[in-house]
């Protein structure tokens, strides 16, 4: 298969045919939205590393120490922060790096700022450490701007930790250097730690540019702890692979410490795919799926503004969609209308937040044939309700 057809080759057929939960949680006639797995292939070079793995019995026990050096390595060249391995650790995707950073910055009872709408695990590790969630709130009206000033007014004598999700799930921005530099000035001058989610930094749309908080300033960086991951661009998801880094040494190995024994790391198969997917083996990959993605998005917008009383975001980072349905029905009675009467599976948009009511949230990582025949059902329910 051609490079260029790679991204554009899901059918409905064929993802029934593979393995995974997106295509197999709901009967075989739904389509499901609701998971941020895209429909690609696995590229060909990392399924090349995980198979000489297996070929080199590389399935005992071993040390992380040269795929920490691969991710040192590329959040020096990408995210412009002059570490060393040691500042690195690995962990089972990006989400523990949300519980770890509550258990180093907070007791049970103190203050934690998360956005309204947001990537729902954080407010999971808000609760099952019993700190209290602070909701900034975002909205769509406003185009979804984080407003400093509104933060500032959140921030008490109990906030111990600031949540930052970027490029933002669900609401598809990339935050402005001069947005993170707001957060930057309020967490330096309060002294309160960051936890950063920057899984989605190579999905930017637009010539627009991801920053890496951290990257600031040395004041910022010194209360930042920063984690990425691979299963949005590689789609592997099942690798249970991320990394966290922070510049601060006393940071780290009081992460590193909190995390033993409660955190594996990562499998050997896992380690040995991460350097391809870290380096610049993968540029081609990287750059297909943003030429493959812009054409689905403004395939999306054209669809979108073709159906009344909808609304959308417009999609500056991720692959996730965000519209908004005045229908007269709640996100949770919208999804279910739109299971039974489409077949299609969206994410409600109250998962994300009391200001995800009325949005349903979609996964737009498919192809061309798949996401047209996701519009023509959705137009053909929502014509019924009007």
């Amino acid at each position: 298969m051609i490079r260029e057809e790679l991204f554009n080759s899901a059918t409905i057929e064929g993802m029934l045919a593979a393995p995974g939960i997106k295509w197999h949680r709901d009967p075989p006639d739904v389509i499901p939205l609701w998971l941020a797995d895209p429909d690609f292939p696995i590229a060909p070079e990392i399924k090349r590393a995980l198979i000489n793995a297996v070929q080199d019995e590389d399935l005992l026990y071993s040390d992380d120490k040269a795929a920490r050096e691969a991710m040192a390595a590329k959040i020096k060249r990408v995210n412009g922060l002059d570490i060393a391995a040691d500042n690195v650790m690995i962990t089972q995707g990006v989400i523990p790096g949300m519980w770890l950073a509550i258990q180093y910055a907070c007791k049970p009872g103190d203050e934690v700022i998360v956005t309204d709408p947001m990537y729902f695990p954080f407010f999971i590790a808000v609760e099952s450490t019993y700190t209290k969630p602070v909701y900034w709130p975002l909205e769509m009206e406003e185009g979804y701007k984080f407003d400093i000033e509104v933060l500032k007014e959140k921030i008490t004598h109990r906030t111990k930790l600031i949540f930052v999700c970027n490029p933002h799930n669900p609401c598809g921005r990339v935050m402005t250097k001069e947005e993170l530099k707001g957060i930057a000035d309020v967490a330096v001058d309060r002294k309160i730690p960051v936890m950063v989610d920057e899984l989605w930094e190579d999905i930017v749309f637009d010539d627009r540019k991801h920053i890496t908080l951290a990257s600031l300033n040395p004041e910022i960086a010194d209360l930042t702890m920063t984690s990425w991951g691979f299963s949005k661009t590689y789609g592997v998801a099942g690798l249970q692979l991320g990394y966290l880094c922070a510049t601060n040494k006393d940071m780290i190995e009081d992460l590193r410490k909190r995390a033993r024994g409660v955190l594996r790391g990562a499998s050997n198969l896992s380690k040995a795919a991460a350097p391809v997917m870290l380096d610049n083996t993968l540029q081609w990959w990287r750059e297909g799926v943003m030429k493959h993605l812009y054409k689905i998005r403004s395939l999306c917008e054209k669809r979108l503004n073709e159906i009344p009383n909808v609304t959308y975001p417009k999609l500056e980072g991720t692959y996730l969609m965000f519209p908004k349905f005045d229908y007269k029905m709640t996100s949770d009675q919208l999804q279910e209308y739109m299971f039974k009467e489409a077949k299609l599976s969206f994410s409600t948009g109250t998962e994300f937040g009391s200001r995800g009511e009325g949005h349903l949230r979609m996964c737009i990582a498919t192809s061309e044939a798949i996401i047209n025949e996701v519009f023509d059902r959705m137009e053909k329910a929502l014509a019924k309700l009007r």
